[in-house]
C-alpha cells in the first residue's frame, strides 16, 4: 500500500507547481498559500470529525509539549515553503525549474537525520544523494544562466531545507500522533497565520470574472487534493517508513513539473534533462531494494 501512496504523491505533487503558476494570475503568493491550507484543512477536519474518536477527544489529549512541537512543521514545513514557492514561480514564470528544486529534500533529510534521529546513512544512500546534489548543482548553474539572482536561488534552496528539517522532526517527535489529525492541525494552525495576512496585504488581483473562477478552481484543487489529502499520505509514509523513504518522492516529482512546464510553453533546457537523468540514477541507488529492507532510516528503526 505504501508504494501506491508513493506513486499518487508523485502524480499529485508533480502538478502542484504549474497549478501555483496558474493561481498566481489572480492571487499573490500569500493568497495562494492561504487557499491551499484552508482547502486542505477544511476537508481533513470534516473527515476527522466523522471518525470514531472525534476532534475534541484527540485535541484534549495534546499536551503543552505537543502543541509546541506542532509549531515546527507549521512554521518550517508549511508557512515558509507554501508562500515562497508561488512567489518564486510567479516572479520568474517558471514552474518546471522550481519544481525540480525539491529534489534536494532527500539529501538534506540525511543531513537532518544524523543530529535529530541519530541515524547514519548507508554507503549506497550517501552515494545516491550526493549524486542528486551534483544534479541540483546543474540546476543552480542553469538558473544563473537564465538570469535568476543568487538571492532567489538561495530562497529556493531553503524550501527543500525546510521540508527536510520538518519531516525529520515529525519522525522524531510526532510519530505517535494520528497522521490525519496531525495534518489537519498543521494546516489549520497555518491557515490562522497566513489567511488574515493574505487578505490584508494582497487581496485579489484585477482580473476578469472567468480568470478569477479558473484561479479559484485551481486553488481549491491545490487545497483539497494537492495539499490536504496528499499531505496526510506523505506524513503517513514518514511515520511508517521514515523521512528518507517519504522524501524520495521529491526525486520523482520533477518529472511531472517538467512535463507540465513544457506543456505550458516553458523552456526546458538540456541541463534540466541531464539533471533528471542523474536523479533517476540517484533514486536507483538510494531506494535499492536490498538496502531498504535493512535500512534504519527507511523503516523508522535501527
Amino acid at each position: 500500500m505504501h508504494h501506491v501512496m508513493f506513486g499518487l504523491l508523485c502524480v499529485i505533487w508533480g502538478s502542484n507547481f504549474i497549478l501555483m503558476k496558474w493561481a498566481y494570475a489572480a492571487f499573490g503568493p500569500i493568497g495562494v498559500a492561504a487557499g491551499r491550507v484552508l482547502g486542505g484543512a477544511g476537508v481533513l477536519w470534516v473527515v476527522w470529525a466523522l471518525s470514531k474518536r472525534g476532534v475534541r477527544g484527540a485535541a484534549r489529549d495534546l499536551s503543552k509539549g505537543d502543541w509546541l512541537a506542532l509549531m515546527v512543521p507549521v512554521t518550517i514545513g508549511s508557512i515558509y515553503p507554501y508562500i515562497m514557492q508561488p512567489y518564486l514561480i510567479g516572479k520568474h514564470q517558471d514552474s518546471a525549474f522550481f519544481g525540480m528544486m525539491v529534489s534536494l529534500v532527500p539529501l538534506l533529510t540525511i543531513v537532518a537525520s544524523v543530529p535529530l534521529l541519530r541515524i547514519w546513512p548507508t554507503a549506497r544512500q550517501t552515494g545516491g544523494v550526493l549524486l542528486g546534489l551534483l544534479c541540483m548543482g546543474l540546476l543552480f548553474r542553469d538558473g544563473g544562466v537564465r538570469g535568476m539572482s543568487g538571492w532567489d536561488l538561495t530562497l529556493a534552496a531553503l524550501v527543500p531545507t525546510s521540508y527536510a528539517v520538518s519531516n525529520t522532526f515529525i519522525k522524531r517527535r510526532l510519530s505517535g500522533m494520528p497522521p490525519l489529525f496531525m495534518t489537519a492541525m498543521i494546516l489549520g494552525l497555518t491557515s490562522l497565520v497566513v489567511t488574515p495576512i493574505g487578505a490584508v496585504a494582497e487581496g485579489v488581483k484585477p482580473v476578469s470574472g472567468a480568470a478569477l473562477w479558473e484561479a479559484l478552481l485551481v486553488v481549491a484543487w491545490l487545497g483539497v487534493i494537492g495539499t490536504g489529502l496528499a499531505t496526510v499520505m506523505f506524513y503517513r509514509l514518514i511515520q511508517t517508513h521514515g523521512p528518507l523513504y517519504a522524501g524520495m518522492v521529491t526525486y520523482v516529482i520533477p518529472i511531472g513539473a517538467l512535463s507540465w512546464g513544457w506543456f505550458d510553453g516553458e523552456t526546458v533546457t538540456g541541463a534540466q534533462l541531464l539533471a533528471l537523468v542523474g536523479v533517476f540514477a540517484a533514486v536507483a541507488m538510494v531506494q535499492w531494494r536490498g538496502e531498504q529492507k535493512q535500512d534504519g532510516l527507511n523503516s523508522g528503526r535501527r
